[in-house]
C-alpha cells in the first residue's frame, strides 16, 4: 500500500525518532533501491506488474508466488479457473493452521494448493521480525488488537517457536512482520501461501499510529488473510472514475481490475479499508498530485477508511470463526462471535456453534489454553 497522504513533517519526524530509537537487528529487503530500476511487465492475460528485483507485485502492494504469477499470466486471476463457492476452512488446526490430521497430508506433503479462490487462515500465526523496534512492534499489536475488536480474526503469536512441525515436518503457514525502512510502498501476500510470508512496512506505516491510526497497518494484514482492493473489483467501472491521464505507469498497474475470481458482499465500498484514496502524494504514482487518481461517478473525492468499514467486517466475518489457542485439537471460540452480517451471537448460539465444531460436545476440556500474549 501506498502513502496516499502528506502527514505533518513535525508530528512525522516526532514518530519516526520514537519508533527508530532502537537500533535494528538486521534488515530483510534493500532499502537504498533504485526505484528508476523497477520493470513494468504485461503479462498475456493483458494485466500489468511490475518487477522489483526478483519479486513480482501486483496494484502497487500485492507479492506474487509463482504459482499466482502463472495464473494471473494464463488466466487473469491470481486463483485460477476456480469455481467453487468460497466458505470458511474447518480443515485446519487454528494454531498450526496445518491439517487437524497431518497423517492425511504424509503422502504428498502438498500444503500449497488449495481449493478455494483464498488460502484462509485459522487463527493466523505470525511472528515479529528481529529487526523491529519496540514501538514498531507496538504498533503492529495495536493494529491487530483493532482487528480482533472488530472482527472475527484471531491471531497467535509465535514469535521465538518452532517453524516446523517436529513431528511431521511440515513448515507451518506463518506471517513475519518486518520492517524495510524508509521506502514508499509497504507489501504483503494475498492469503495463506504456505510456510513463511512477509508483511513488509515502511516507515510511513507507521507515521498515522502516532495519532491512533493504524490503517497501513491493517490494510496489509487484510490482504494476508485474503482481501483485494476495492477499486479492483469486476464491477468497479460503474461507480468509479478513473483519471487514466494522470496515472504513471506504475499508477495504472495499481487499477488492474479484477474480472475472475474477486469475492466480495454487497456493492462498492467507498469506506473500505481496502480502497484508496483519490489523492496520493506519490509522484510515482500520479504525473500531477494535485489531480486525483480517481473519483466517485460524480466526480466527488473517495476517502480511504483508517479501519476495517462494515463490509470489510462483512466480508471477514463470514469467512473466519474467531478461535482461541489450544494445544489440544477442540475448537474454542472466543467470547464474541460475529456472524457474516455483523451480528453477534448469543451465548447460546456461541454454544450451539462450538458443539457443531465439536462433535457435537460445547464444553471445552479444561487446561487446553495456552498463552498467547502479542
Amino acid at each position: 500500500m501506498k502513502s496516499t497522504f502528506i502527514s505533518s513533517l513535525v508530528i512525522a519526524s516526532l514518530f519516526v525518532l520514537s519508533c527508530n530509537k532502537e537500533e535494528a537487528a538486521s534488515t530483510v529487503l534493500d532499502t537504498n533501491e533504485n526505484s528508476a530500476l523497477d520493470e513494468y511487465v504485461t503479462l498475456k492475460s493483458g494485466i500489468t506488474v511490475m518487477k522489483h528485483g526478483g519479486d513480482y507485485i501486483l496494484e502497487g502492494d500485492i507479492i506474487l508466488t509463482p504459482e499466482q504469477l502463472k495464473s494471473l499470466d494464463e488466466t487473469g486471476s491470481i486463483a485460477g479457473n476456480v469455481s467453487v463457492e468460497l466458505n470458511r476452512d474447518l480443515t485446519l488446526n487454528p494454531v498450526t493452521n496445518l491439517p487437524m490430521n497431518p497423517e492425511d497430508m504424509i503422502g504428498t506433503k502438498n500444503l500449497g494448493v488449495y481449493p478455494t479462490s483464498y488460502n484462509l487462515w485459522a487463527m493466523v500465526r505470525f511472528v515479529y521480525d528481529r529487526n523491529l523496534t519496540s514501538s514498531q512492534r507496538n504498533c503492529i499489536k495495536q493494529a491487530l488488537l483493532e482487528l480482533q475488536g472488530k472482527t472475527n480474526l484471531r491471531f497467535y503469536n509465535a514469535t521465538g517457536e518452532p517453524t516446523r512441525d517436529p513431528v511431521y515436518g511440515f513448515d507451518y503457514p506463518y506471517i513475519n512482520f518486518v520492517s524495510v525502512g524508509p521506502r514508499d510502498v509497504s507489501y504483503s501476500y494475498v492469503g495463506r501461501i504456505g510456510g513463511k510470508q512477509d508483511i513488509a512496512l515502511a516507515d510511513f506505516a507507521f507515521w498515522g499510529s502516532y495519532y491512533g491510526d493504524y490503517g497501513v497497518i491493517e490494510h496489509e494484514i487484510c490482504h494476508a488473510v485474503g482481501m483485494l482492493h476495492e477499486q479492483s473489483r469486476p464491477d468497479r467501472d460503474n461507480y468509479v472514475t478513473i483519471n487514466w491521464n494522470n496515472l504513471t505507469n506504475d499508477g495504472r498497474a495499481q487499477f488492474e481490475k479484477q474480472s475472475s475470481n474477486y469475492f466480495y458482499r454487497g456493492s462498492y465500498d467507498f469506506n473500505s479499508l481496502m480502497g484508496y484514496d483519490s489523492y496520493t502524494s506519490s509522484t510515482s504514482v500520479v504525473r500531477d498530485t494535485s489531480k486525483p487518481m480517481y473519483t466517485k461517478k460524480d466526480g466527488s473525492n473517495i476517502y480511504q477508511g483508517s479501519t476495517v468499514s462494515e463490509q470489510d467486517r462483512k466480508w471477514i466475518n463470514y469467512l473466519y470463526l474467531p478461535y482461541v489457542a489450544r494445544s489440544d485439537s477442540y475448537r474454542e471460540l472466543d467470547a464474541v462471535v460475529y456472524d457474516g452480517d455483523n451480528k453477534k451471537l448469543t451465548e447460546r448460539e456461541r454454544l450451539q456453534m462450538q458443539a457443531q465444531l465439536n462433535n457435537g460436545n460445547p464444553n471445552p476440556p479444561a487446561g487446553g489454553r495456552i498463552s498467547n500474549e502479542f
